[in-house]
């Protein structure tokens, strides 16, 4: 893990630290390749493709899902957003539960969604190849 990684979740504000780590935590354990990186000045996690990202921002603690307007989203979790893609989950503060199998779901949904467009891409670039 990077030092300026760990610095970020050290320095939110102690409301927001337990949602974010946790979250870290699912997003972590869901997928075998999921990898955390800095980009942007926040932490970024990748599944083959980037796939979603922690910030907090005025409203608070976000994670925004590259890929979350082709998301189905089954259990409502998403803000609404003026973003063309990006969708955003807003965790609430602590000492307030995150809802755990539903977030589980959707960085399911996302895993799933980044595999499919990897896929694609590899079936182009060998089309080209031909």
């Amino acid at each position: 893990m990077s030092a300026v990684i760990e610095g970020w979740f050290e320095e939110l504000p102690e409301q927001w630290r337990q949602p974010a780590q946790r979250i870290r935590e699912l997003l972590m354990e869901a997928s075998q390749v999921m990898r955390e990186e800095w980009k942007y000045r926040t932490p970024f996690y990748s599944h083959r493709l980037w796939m979603c990202y922690l910030s907090l921002q005025k409203t608070g603690l976000v994670l925004g899902f590259v890929q979350g307007r082709n998301m189905l989203d089954p259990d409502g979790l998403f803000a609404p957003t003026e973003h063309a893609k990006i969708q955003h989950y807003l965790p609430p503060p602590s000492p307030t539960p995150l809802p755990e199998a539903a977030l589980r779901r959707l960085i399911q949904e996302a895993i799933a969604l980044n595999e499919e467009i990897a896929r694609e891409k590899l079936l182009k670039k060998a089309k080209r190849k031909r």
